[in-house]
């Protein structure tokens, strides 16, 4: 019954083949064989053994309790896949037949009809194979066997006579380094262990005349005053040398001659309009169409859009030290944003549509670029294609991430495809601006004792020294080099932080707080030339606590808090640092309501720091944008896509012109004005001060002048010594350079205060009639510091939050997926 079922859902995938001109494609539906059961089970056309386990019920939720300890088994087998494709006399009648799997994961054997036709050992790469003299009429069987890392490189130290490091990975046999698929599967201090076995993306049997694309890039290689010189490459399926017409929408046609599959050409653009990031100018794009022929039959075809722009990373000495901040398309101009983790355990599940959302929250938030973390995977098309679209600029990690990695032939060979692959198929997007190395190899090597630990000394250490240099300093900008002018760095960062004199010199990941003793208000004092990483802890919210744990384990002390706490530190430094801030929690709920102030506050003072530091500092990238599961970590944004605190206090730091707070030290603060827009404009700001009551003491009139990108001081010395001796409520408002209005508010609190009680509020909630939207009405006799409305309905969307209410009435606006009752609503407040 189940090759039937198999055999079923192929003739039915006939209806939905792709199909165009030249090329057909037939997709792959799969079972695997349970090695335990030694029963077949469904996959479906992609995904993991894991997940279809949990599908069918098997598994648990893995997220869920401690269930994430059940799956070790996974990696203790060799797994089988079977795919039924029946092919036509027709379709074998073309010249190639050929399999392709978009992402095998990993290690794997490929047959067809029996015959062994391909090996795979990395999960970044598409893998093809021409299978046309193995192929026959009628029903054929592709069969793939998929040995899990553990297994597959269980002797591979003991050949190599000693162990790469790799911290992360929490298996006894870390291996972790050897294998080139997702690093954070293996482990994280904010991920579980979970090594995927599948297909990350659906596999094809492909049939075609004489060739067809499977990659491209275009480039920008200079824009002068005869416009833009363009350069164009196009890689072939079939490896073979040919003369083709290449006809281009924007360029016109040109005959080119193909060298082993590979097509070049280069072109002028005239008066082109140029892509600029969010904030500095418009993001055009050019629609284009690329279409190759031979003897007037066309091959195949590719329509996509791209976009002008030059990137530079300035590296210098100056008077602080050694610069690191971008130019794009000429201008100088200040990078804020965050890091980028890939937001799910299990790939093959992420949406489309949930990664235009998460880019769509960056712009919503005002960030101008993100980072791709390297020990995830290199993001889908659509990520580009959204931030190109948004003026989102990408930094983009090669995918390595803090172990050492071996420089043997082999290795160099495997990483060599991927690089050649992924590196011209991301360049040729607008919004990537830079291409990194790795992610704290290099520091990682120099400062966190492996030579030690590891015991690598003399031989194995210049090995290890050798591998580096071969991977991150010559193979991969050698193919940078050749595919595009954008950057190439081979680490992040590029110094350590510590000594003082550190945070003068390139990239910084920043981590005196978090790692070590500085004090929280060192955030915004600490700051490198480019901060990279750095942040604070956060639990998420209560909704998303509820769908791994039972309010019975909602303790620091609980088996499950501690599990889904995987950072060496983690809830000890949290409690100390919000203890200062906020004083004892009274109970768990409060411990995470003060986990997300403690958070918002520290990342708030780091990014206000690095803004005012402007032009030393040349940008600032918060550790972390999001989460792959429901786990107390760095992220602003949970697993749900629930804003922390950090993530509604990150957006108005991130105003393009804002109001931001300096902290001299916990008691001390001073007040800036910030830009980065380019134009030069009066900018009309007040601040008004409100006692606890809701009374105005003062309004101060603060007019600046503002010239381009920086920072001034705002001058409050008129109320600043009054302002240590009372309790208040400062209220911001200031106009941008369109004349558009903005307000903040910030608290200083220097005198004791009782907490409102509950019965000085009262909540109300009005759906917006036909629409998924509402408004919740707070009125409050009391002042309430910090307020937090939360919802115990998922998909409910706040405005705005954690901002502190002066008495009197107050709106919050909420968009919704399913619509929440008053009863769903929950509100804290100091």
């Amino acid at each position: 019954m189940k090759h039937l079922f198999v055999l079923m859902s192929v003739i039915m995938g006939f209806q939905v083949n792709s199909q165009q001109g030249n090329i057909h494609s037939e997709p792959l539906e799969w079972s695997f064989l349970h090695p335990v059961k030694q029963s077949w089970q469904d996959l479906g056309q992609k995904g993991s053994v894991q997940e279809a386990l949990i599908e069918s019920g098997e598994m648990p939720d893995p997220f869920y309790g401690l269930n994430e300890l059940k799956f070790g088994w996974f990696e203790e087998h060799v797994w089988e896949f079977k795919s039924i494709i029946f092919l036509t006399d027709e379709q074998l009648d073309k010249e190639y037949v050929e399999l392709e799997f978009p992402s095998i994961d990993t290690y794997g054997k490929v047959y067809v009809n029996g015959k062994l036709v391909m090996e795979t050992a990395n999960a970044f790469i598409p893998h093809r194979v021409q299978i046309k003299e193995h192929a026959k009429q009628g029903m054929n069987e592709i069969e793939v066997y998929i040995t899990p890392p553990v297994m597959y490189h269980a002797k591979t130290y003991e050949e190599m006579g000693y162990q790469l490091p790799a911290p992360n990975d929490v298996h006894k046999n870390a291996v972790a380094p050897l294998t080139r698929k997702p690093q954070y599967q293996f482990g994280w201090d904010w991920s579980l262990r979970l090594n995927t076995i599948g297909f990350n993306k659906i596999a094809h049997v492909i049939t075609y005349n004489d060739n067809r694309i499977i990659n491209s890039t275009i480039n920008t290689v200079e824009v002068g005053e005869n416009g833009a010189e363009m350069e164009m490459m196009v890689e072939l399926a079939v490896k073979k040398d040919d003369t083709l017409l290449w006809k281009s929408k924007q360029f016109g046609d040109q005959e080119v001659i193909i060298k082993n599959g590979e097509g070049r050409r280069t072109a002028q653009l005239s008066n082109p309009a140029l892509w600029w990031p969010r904030g500095h100018g418009e993001q055009h794009l050019y629609d284009e169409t690329w279409t190759f022929s031979k003897n007037k039959t066309t091959i195949d075809s590719k329509s996509f859009q791209f976009g002008v722009k030059t990137s530079e990373l300035v590296r210098e000495e100056d008077q602080w030290g050694t610069s690191y901040y971008f130019k794009i398309n000429g201008r100088q101009l200040f990078c804020k944003g965050a890091d980028y983790i890939p937001q799910d355990i299990f790939p093959a599940r992420v949406k489309d549509e949930d990664i235009e959302e998460m880019v769509e929250t960056m712009a919503e938030s005002n960030f101008n670029m993100v980072r791709v973390w390297g020990g995830g995977y290199y993001p889908d098309e659509i990520f580009f294609e959204t931030c190109d679209r948004l003026g989102i600029m990408v930094w983009e990690d090669l995918m390595f991430a803090c172990a050492m990695y071996p420089g043997d032939d082999k290795f160099i060979a495997n990483i060599t495809e991927e690089f050649r692959y992924q590196i011209p198929r991301i360049a040729a997007h607008a919004s990537v601006v830079q291409f990194n190395g790795n992610n704290e190899v290099e520091v990682a090597w120099g400062n966190w004792g492996f030579q030690i630990k590891y015991g690598l000394f003399g031989k194995s250490a210049k090995e290890i020294e050798a591998a580096y240099d071969r991977v991150f300093k010559e193979t991969a900008p050698q193919i940078v080099k050749e595919f595009t002018s954008i950057p190439y760095i081979h680490t992040s960062p590029l110094s350590n932080w510590g000594k003082m004199e550190f945070y003068n010199h390139g990239s910084q990941h920043y981590w005196g707080v978090w790692h070590g003793k500085d004090p929280i208000e060192d955030f915004g004092k600490k700051i490198g030339r480019f901060n990279a990483e750095y942040g604070f802890q956060s639990f998420p919210e209560f909704s998303t606590l509820h769908t791994f744990s039972d309010t019975s384990e909602w303790d620091l002390k609980s088996d499950v808090m501690k599990h889904h706490q995987k950072s060496y530190v983690g809830n000890n430094m949290i409690l100390k640092h919000a203890k200062k801030l906020y004083g004892e929690p009274a109970n768990f709920k409060e411990f995470v309501y003060f986990s997300q102030l403690t958070q918002s506050k520290a990342v708030s003072m780091a990014i206000a720091g690095h803004r005012i530091d402007y032009p030393r500092c040349g940008g600032t990238l918060v550790w972390q944008l999001n989460d792959c599961w429901q786990v107390s970590s760095w992220s602003s944004i949970d697993y749900f896509g629930n804003w922390k605190a950090l993530q509604y206090e990150m957006k108005k730091d991130y105003e393009d012109v804002s109001v931001v707070a300096k902290y001299n030290d916990l008691e001390d603060i001073d007040f800036y004005l910030v830009s980065d827009v380019i134009d030069t404009f009066n900018c009309e700001v007040q601040c008004e001060i409100f006692d606890l009551k809701g009374k105005s003491k003062a309004v101060i009139e603060l007019s600046q002048q503002v010239n381009g990108q920086g920072s001034q001081l705002l001058c409050m010395k008129t109320v600043k010594e009054d302002l240590k001796k009372m309790n208040a409520h400062l209220v911001f408002t200031w106009t941008d350079e369109e004349g558009n209005q903005f307000s903040r508010s910030y608290d200083n609190i220097q005198l004791s205060r009782e907490k409102a009680p509950e019965s000085a509020v009262k909540m109300s909630y009005n759906r917006t009639l036909g629409q998924n939207s509402g408004v919740i009405t707070i009125e409050t006799t009391k002042f309430l510091k910090d307020f937090w409305i939360s919802s115990d309905k998922f998909g409910v969307k706040f405005d705005r939050n954690f901002q502190s209410l002066l008495p009197g009435t107050h709106t919050f606006e909420i968009t919704f997926e399913e619509e929440p009752t008053e009863e769903d609503f929950k509100m804290m407040w100091l």
